[in-house]
């Protein structure tokens, strides 16, 4: 099993978690924001177990929104201030795995170019 694709599984897993967590404490237009990129995580995750590259590339996209949305928010800065460890490890795993998700995306791609290169010549 490659990089990308476990860190997809374990970015849906944790998903799994996290929506236990937030749906029930989110207003109802939250909830289906999550909900939303809950699937898109499910979706890209069944299309590269599939061996589809679309699903790596949706991966990328979501893992670049997660980290834009994520991390900024105050109200999840008040998770990590205010001790509450259920909601910091999420925020702080799902940070991580998407940030190990771009790393590993760009080595591959990049790697994938020069195994291209060495072809040609």
């Amino acid at each position: 099993m490659n990089v990308l694709l476990l860190l997809l599984i374990l970015s849906s897993l944790l998903g799994v978690v996290f929506m236990a967590v937030a749906l029930p404490v989110v207003p109802p237009w939250l909830a289906a924001i999550l909900l939303t990129g809950f699937g898109g995580f499910l979706v890209a995750t069944f299309l590269a177990l599939r061996g589809k590259k679309a699903g790596y590339w949706v991966g990328l996209v979501l893992a670049v929104l997660v980290l834009l949305v994520s991390f900024p928010d105050p109200d999840h800065q008040i998770f990590l201030r205010t001790g509450r460890i259920l909601e910091s490890t999420i925020l702080i795993v799902g940070n991580i795995l998407q940030v190990a998700y771009i790393a590993a995306f760009i080595q591959q791609t990049i790697r994938r170019k020069q195994t291209s290169a060495e072809k040609i010549t």
